[in-house]
């Protein structure tokens, strides 16, 4: 079974990794997530490199047996579907924390 993790800055994803070492399979999400991330860390005053780096984290959210690459795959684009651009809207307002995020799924 490969581990499933979605390497987030907050509770903001922005990659998923399906396996581990040299074979894992790595989804890097859109560009609009590294956008999200970069306005929400100015916002709350994640200027320093420290500051900024202590908030990543690796999140693992499951196991899979199937091929590794078709797992991140599906899981990014299911990240990219329920990331719309409100919701990341909110995620910036709520200083990058679902549980501040208006309308954030309980």
């Amino acid at each position: 079974m490969a581990e499933i993790v979605v390497v987030r800055w907050r509770d903001i994803p922005a990659q998923v990794i399906v396996g581990k070492g040299r074979r894992a399979a790595k989804v890097q999400l859109s560009e609009r997530f590294e956008k999200a991330i970069d306005r929400c860390a100015m916002r709350v005053g994640a200027r320093g490199t420290d500051a900024y780096l202590a908030e990543w984290r690796r999140e693992r959210v499951g196991e899979t047996d199937t091929d590794p690459h078709e797992a991140a795959r599906a899981l990014a684009e299911r990240l990219e579907a329920e990331y719309d651009d409100a919701r990341l809207r909110a995620l910036i307002e709520a200083g990058g924390r679902e549980s501040s995020a208006a309308g954030a799924p309980a």
